[in-house]
């Protein structure tokens, strides 16, 4: 079954009545050229590729979706928008209407927090997420970067390995280190970071080094954590 242009999902093809986001609702794909196996449940797409549903639209130069599976994955140029999160990649697998996955300069965003890297899962249920490569995140205060980071985007805790790096123009704070945990709660000023692993501070013209560090937001504190640290103050002109 071949359909040029566009194919609106209908009561003629019943089996793709099920979305791609969620199971109680229609969806409507449109493209240059559609196929569909109603043996498979499997729909392919190509050519100026839109699939919509609620209030989530995803568009791409081709790709598929898997009605009995509800799988499925976009390439070329990828864009997702929703009420509250979009996406930007080259390629975005999605399973279970809930977990994605999307390659190529990725870029997420939740609300006022965002997510870059090379590779980025992401469960909108959950919103437990991970950046792999040039990873970072940006969140109220703070901007966090590391090879792979990990964290909730709801509860706006995090975790990041390699090469990281912290910095809040709001604090004037530039921090580094191997490893880091940082939490916040929504909304509020209040963020902490522990950072391990060759830490080093510079807040204000002030360089603290150290094996460990935690880092308070609210009152612009940094503190050693164990191990011979060195403080190099600088005089305020």
């Amino acid at each position: 079954m071949k359909l040029s242009k566009v194919m609106t999902i209908t009561s003629l093809v019943a089996s793709l009545a099920v979305p791609v986001w969620a199971a109680t609702s229609n969806m409507t794909i449109t493209a240059d050229v559609l196929q569909y196996n109603g043996s498979s449940g499997l729909a392919e797409a190509k050519g100026n590729v839109v699939i919509i549903n609620e209030d989530k639209t995803m568009t791409g130069k081709e790709g598929w979706y898997n009605t009995k599976t509800q799988e499925a994955r976009l390439t070329g140029g990828i864009s997702m928008i929703g009420t509250d999160t979009s996406m930007s990649a080259q390629e975005l697998h999605s399973t279970n209407n809930e977990q994605l996955e999307a390659k190529g300069n990725v870029r997420l965003q939740k609300e006022n927090k965002q997510v870059f890297g090379d590779i980025v899962t992401y469960n909108t249920k959950t919103e437990y997420g991970t950046s792999r490569g040039h990873g970072k995140l940006v969140m109220d205060d703070a901007v966090l970067t590391g090879d792979y980071i990990e964290g909730w985007l709801g509860q706006i805790r995090a975790t990041a390995q390699g090469n990281v790096t912290l910095h809040s123009a709001k604090h004037n704070l530039d921090a580094s280190a191997d490893n880091a945990v940082y939490t916040q709660t929504p909304g509020q000023d209040d963020g902490v970071a522990y950072l391990t692993g060759n830490a080093h501070a510079v807040q204000n013209g002030n360089v603290l080094n150290a094996p460990e560090l935690k880092l308070e937001m609210k009152d612009n504190s940094v503190q050693t954590v164990g191990g011979r640290s060195t403080l190099v103050i600088t005089p305020q002109q």
